[in-house]
């Protein structure tokens, strides 16, 4: 027995998952006569709620009650609170009813429930570990059949199903809380397949089993396991797998068809630069070899921008680059590419925008030769930025470019990079069933490639296409994926961004450890150095209180993110930000209107739709004139649907709380306003 465990059983007073016991000071007292058994057991499964006398006759005797029933029940009553010894007041008797005052660790049926719950969050949150131990724990509780030697009565067979139904699912989840563990991999496939052995059909074991395989190396024998289960389901039931089985059978094929046709690909760009490379760059160039140093430092960019150097890079080269105008450098290829990554990395800092035109300048410019690799990556980074600022005409110009250089060199992973990028832009765009096809062909590619930072990059997109369908399951399992990734390639800065989105959608689907990752991450964003970080990450935390009516708190927040994208002038983070404030402070705050109808004019300026049914949602609730609230709501709520972006419905009750009110207001009219801005979202937006 794991320690756990017996933690758990030294506070016990029932036990039911075996034969029916009392603990006493975590000692055994086994409950003598039958009768006692079962009323103990009907009183326990009752989880506090009173039983009449009844209803604790037809327990005991159903249709063969003695006469004297009643009188029996007291007795029983009286017997069984001596067998709870110190715990003997908890069986209480009220108006003709009894009842058992226990808490939930107070039985082994609450304790295992509890544990199950807590190993599957656990499990969902990519904590196999603590996952593992949890299903441990509450599988060590099990003592025997659950109420073996009781009788049929329904609520019995109805807990005995429950609870081994419950065993199961705690067994596959241990399994595959341990398949993450290259050391516990083995035990765990051989419990899946014991699992399968006594249940062939169950999907979930299944499936597990074949994640298993695939990351043990077999992938034949993860087939040959979905091949097994589909004659089952054809010969049991006459039905196809279910989807998630059919839909991992596709992968897997998939992944060995392209292992069997593929030659070893080759990388375009080593796995890291190495280590030191920062301080050896500046000792070159202070040896007086400023070429060298400012050939070393593009070299190195790409890896510094990875792995949580930026504030350093940047710094590195504004250095380099101002010694190279004093010396009149001569050598314009290096030093015009010095000048782009010194513009990529300053995209995240309070020059943002001379940044990212001063990147742009050195990558367009007429006087320039041709493009090295680097020159590319350069590009494909201010692009991307240039997408999350709103600026998509300067963006996909740019990226265009890098795509072309790609394509002549016929490098594969540099054209799946701009084909990511094309994703987000999409994605930024409003398009989002589009971008999310994209990225998730490109996570297959950068799969392929064995590229750690590709895949996150692309599992970024498929995790916030996720959350704008409102499928935050899906989106905070996606992200958990990507965080791993992050941790993996040593990328702090994507860490960062990972527990941002996984916040984010914690605080939408209502969880309590939405404000913790949100925390950590901006936390994680000042450590580094990053002011763009951190603004997102207090956005999000703004949300978050928000959500939890944490006003001031929520407003706090947005006023720093809000000073942040004054600072960097990025027309989509004042939009969205600028919007959050005037929700929050409401038509009561004359500043409210005008805050919201800013937001309105630079969300359409990004021609994203979603921008734009924000700001108009925050429109829609600060006006005071009930017509103008009633066409913004109707153009906001038409423009989410035509861009697959519904609110999830905590967000959702503001909105409806705000039409109650306007239908009251307008009367019939209501609906002549409304459909005005259904028909003419965008005339509607552009109107204030």
């Amino acid at each position: 027995m794991t320690t756990s465990a017996t933690e758990a059983f030294s506070r016990m007073v029932v036990g039911l998952l075996g034969p029916v016991t009392v603990w006493c000071a975590g000692e055994t007292a086994p409950v003598p006569g039958r009768l006692d058994r079962l009323l103990l057991a009907h009183l326990t499964l009752a989880e506090g709620r009173s039983l009449s006398v009844d209803a604790l006759i037809d327990a005991l005797w159903g249709d063969d009650a003695p006469a004297q029933a009643r009188n029996a029940v007291q007795v029983k009553i009286s017997r069984l609170r001596r067998h709870l010894g110190p715990h003997g007041d908890l069986l209480q008797h009220t108006q003709g009813s009894y009842r058992l005052l226990l808490q939930h660790d107070q039985t082994d049926v609450g304790a295992f429930t509890q544990l199950v719950q807590g190993g599957e969050q656990l499990l969902h949150d990519g904590q196999h570990a603590s996952a593992a131990e949890r299903f441990s724990t509450a599988l060590a509780l099990w003592r025997g059949q659950p109420l073996a030697e009781l009788d049929d009565h329904p609520r019995l067979v109805a807990c005995r199903i429950r609870l081994d139904e419950l065993r199961t699912t705690a067994r596959e989840a241990h399994a595959e809380a341990r398949l993450a563990d290259p050391g516990t991999r083995a035990g765990a496939i051989a419990d899946l397949r014991a699992v399968l052995e006594q249940e062939p059909l169950r999907a979930r074991a299944r499936l597990a089993l074949m994640h298993g395989l695939e990351a043990a190396g077999r992938r034949a024998d993860a087939l040959a396991v979905y091949d097994a289960g589909r004659r089952l389901y054809a010969r049991s039931a006459g039905l196809e797998p279910p989807e998630d089985l059919r839909q991992a059978f596709a992968r897997l094929l998939e992944d060995e068809r392209r292992a069997t046709r593929r030659a070893t690909p080759v990388r375009a760009h080593p796995r890291s630069a190495p280590d030191g490379l920062l301080e050896v760059t500046r000792w070159v160039a202070d040896d007086g070899d400023l070429p060298g140093a400012l050939t070393l430092a593009v070299r190195g960019a790409w890896w510094w921008w990875l792995g949580g150097h930026r504030g350093r890079a940047h710094d590195l080269l504004q250095d380099l680059l101002q010694r190279a105008s004093k010396a009149a450098l001569t050598d314009g290829t290096v030093r015009l590419a010095a000048e782009a990554w010194a513009g990529v990395f300053g995209s995240h800092r309070a020059q943002e925008a001379l940044a990212l035109d001063r990147a742009d300048t050195a990558l367009r410019t007429t006087s320039r030769p041709a493009w090295s690799p680097h020159d590319a990556l350069a590009a494909v980074l201010v692009a991307e930025r240039l997408y999350e600022r709103g600026e998509h005409h300067r963006a996909g110009r740019l990226l265009a470019l890098a795509a072309r250089y790609y394509s002549r060199g016929d490098d594969e992973w540099g054209q799946t990079l701009c084909a990511t990028i094309s994703a987000r832009g999409r994605l930024l765009a409003g398009d989002i069933s589009t971008a999310e096809g994209q990225a998730r062909a490109r996570a297959a590619d950068f799969a392929d490639l064995d590229d750690v930072a590709g895949q996150m990059m692309a599992l970024d997109i498929i995790g916030y296409c996720a959350e704008i369908r409102g499928d935050l399951h899906t989106a905070a399992h996606i992200h958990t994926r990507a965080l791993h990734l992050a941790r993996r390639a040593e990328a702090p800065d994507w860490e960062a961004a990972q527990l941002t989105r996984l916040g984010n959608v914690g605080a939408l689907a209502g969880r309590p450890d939405a404000v913790d990752h949100l925390s950590q991450a901006a936390e994680l964003g000042i450590a580094l150095g990053s002011n763009a970080v951190t603004a997102l990450c207090r956005n999000g935390l703004g949300v978050a209180l928000s959500l939890q009516g944490e006003g001031e708190a929520a407003a706090a927040e947005h006023h720093a993110a809000y000073g942040w994208y004054q600072q960097t002038g990025s027309p989509s983070g004042l939009s969205y930000t600028g919007a959050r404030l005037a929700m929050l402070h409401g038509p009561e705050d004359t500043a409210a209107l005008t805050g919201a109808v800013d937001s309105l004019h630079l969300a359409v300026q990004s021609r994203d739709p979603r921008a734009v049914a924000h700001s108009l949602e925050a429109l829609g609730l600060v006006t005071d004139q009930p017509a103008d609230a009633a066409r913004a709501l109707g153009a906001a709520a038409a423009l989410r649907k035509a861009s697959t972006a519904l609110l999830p419905p905590i967000q959702l009750r503001p909105l409806r709380h705000r039409q109650r009110q306007l239908r009251t207001q307008l009367g019939s009219n209501f609906s002549t306003h409304w459909s005005a801005g259904v028909r003419a979202p965008v005339c509607t937006a552009r109107h204030w």
